[in-house]
């Protein structure tokens, strides 16, 4: 298990991207991202049938699929995500809106807004990301707080990886967070 400061994760970013890509989320996701990014736009929301893809693309931890379906209407769906993008510009007012769908959460939200907007948003898997940045995240911070904070060290991530990226020569935040996520998988940390 190795222990990384950002500075020397940035370092190795396109190493464990490129594992990321390997992996069996990653075809899905680029899918997933394209449709629901072009939704975004071109429609301005999302609907239950979006976000059942996002939580089958997820894992769908705890049945978070059926919480969905069992406890928003489409109207309401639809309100919550648009209201997202239409602030998406603003991190903190766009996570706060997909957090009124009852049932997703910070994990689903964020993975909504990563699918959403990739370049400037990043998902915060609690479970491996989380654990591997146990020591910059504050367990007294609420979830927003948090999910602001890590899209701060993405961004840091980013500023600091000198490879050129997958998209055009940029590096997404989503894509720092994919090698951030496979980083975390083997049980790795930042520091």
């Amino acid at each position: 298990m190795a222990k990384l400061t950002v500075a020397q994760f940035a370092k190795v970013v396109p190493e464990w991207y490129q594992e990321y890509t390997q992996s069996k989320h990653f075809r899905p996701y680029v899918e997933l991202e394209r449709k629901l990014s072009q939704k975004a736009i071109s429609q301005g929301h999302l609907e239950k049938g979006d976000l059942l893809w996002v939580a089958i693309w997820g894992g769908n931890q705890n049945n978070v699929a059926e919480q969905v379906l069992l406890h928003n209407t489409e109207k309401e769906i639809e309100e919550h995500t648009r209201n997202a993008i239409a602030h998406l510009d603003n991190p903190e007012i766009a996570l706060k809106h997909v957090l009124c769908i009852n049932g997703w959460g910070l994990v689903y939200g964020s993975k909504t807004l990563r699918c959403v907007r990739p370049k400037d948003y990043p998902a915060l898997d609690r479970r491996k990301i989380g654990k591997a940045l146990s020591s910059l995240l504050s367990p007294d911070s609420d979830d927003v707080a948090n999910y602001l904070w890590f899209i701060e060290i993405c961004r840091r991530i980013q500023k600091e990886v000198s490879a050129s990226g997958p998209r055009n020569g940029s590096w997404f935040l989503a894509d720092i967070e994919m090698a951030l996520f496979q980083f975390a998988w083997e049980g790795n940390s930042l520091v």
